[in-house]
Order: C-alpha cells, then sequence, then structure tokens
C-alpha cells in the first residue's frame, strides 16, 4: 500500500481484510468517501493477488481534512480488530468474502498481522515512513504455510493463514 511516494508491503490476506473492515466503517459518508468505500471494497474481495491497492493517491490528494477522516476510520478499525484479539473466528473473516475466489481460511485469522498493517496504513497516512517490510508480514502463529502463497506477481509475499484446498 502506497501514498505519496512512500508505502509498505503486507501479504494480501492482510490488505484484503484491512480494506474490507476500512470499507465497512466508511458507510453513510460525503461522495468521495463513498467511491472510496466501493473501490475497497472491491480491492478486498476481488482477488487482484499481489497487486492489492488502498488507492490512498487517488481518493485523498493532498487534502488533510480527507486524510482525518480517513485516519478516524483507521482508528476505529483498530479497535474492532483489537476487540476480537487474539484472533477474528473463521467463520466470520470467511463471511468477508475477501480474496476472491480463492478458498477460504481453515483456521481463525490471528489479529497481530492485520494490526500490524492498520498500524502501518495509520502512519502513511500521518505522513510517517511505516516500518520496514518484516516486520508487518512476518508470522509466527500456527496454521501458517509456505506452501500457500497469497499472490502470484512480482512483490508477492508468501505464507498466510491457511486457506481450503478443498
Amino acid at each position: 500500500m502506497d501514498y505519496r511516494g512512500v508505502g509498505f508491503r503486507v501479504r494480501d490476506y492482510q490488505a484484503e481484510v484491512w480494506l474490507f473492515l476500512l470499507a465497512q466503517q466508511a458507510a453513510h459518508t460525503p461522495a468521495w468517501l463513498a467511491a472510496a468505500r466501493h473501490d475497497w471494497h472491491i480491492q478486498a474481495t476481488a482477488g487482484f493477488n499481489g497487486c492489492v491497492s488502498s488507492l490512498l493517491d487517488a481518493h485523498l490528494g493532498s487534502d488533510p481534512d480527507r486524510e482525518a477522516t480517513v485516519v478516524d476510520l483507521s482508528e476505529r478499525v483498530l479497535k474492532r480488530l483489537t476487540a476480537w484479539s487474539p484472533a477474528i473466528p473463521k467463520e466470520i473473516v470467511n463471511s468477508f468474502g475477501t480474496g476472491g475466489t480463492t478458498e477460504p481460511f481453515q483456521i481463525d485469522v490471528p489479529t497481530g498481522p492485520l494490526l500490524a498493517c492498520g498500524h502501518a496504513f495509520v502512519r502513511l497516512l500521518n505522513g510517517d515512513r511505516p516500518p520496514r517490510m518484516g516486520a508487518l508480514t512476518s508470522s509466527t502463529s500456527p496454521g501458517t504455510s509456505s506452501a500457500h502463497a497469497v499472490g502470484k506477481g512480482p512483490g508477492c509475499l508468501p505464507s498466510a493463514p491457511v486457506r481450503s484446498t478443498t
């Protein structure tokens, strides 16, 4: 995810779940945010495999009021993720429809990597340099598999919570 030429990389599932929850928080909003909400929902559910984007430059430009609005939405998503900690039940996260036609998650999805993505997102909006990539994508939680690559294109990172292969 990037904004104003600075960004960070996360696994697809992190970006997809983050953007899905962000889109949910953006209900009943001004027209510019409704367009962002629509785009975030598409990014979260289409299964772009390595090309998930928040489209911040397109939707925020350099408008500080828009940035503040999305920071506020992001803080609400962080609280929601924290309430689910240590993991989002697989039945709930699978109901989001993230990842397009990929298989559903087999396990509850740890919130730690999602919170790391969210905190980096807020730092990016605030003009701070996000943490290095490894800090956002490493996972020591059970239920991960290097055999399941989330994306196939350049910049894709392997090892996400296991999704069903049946």
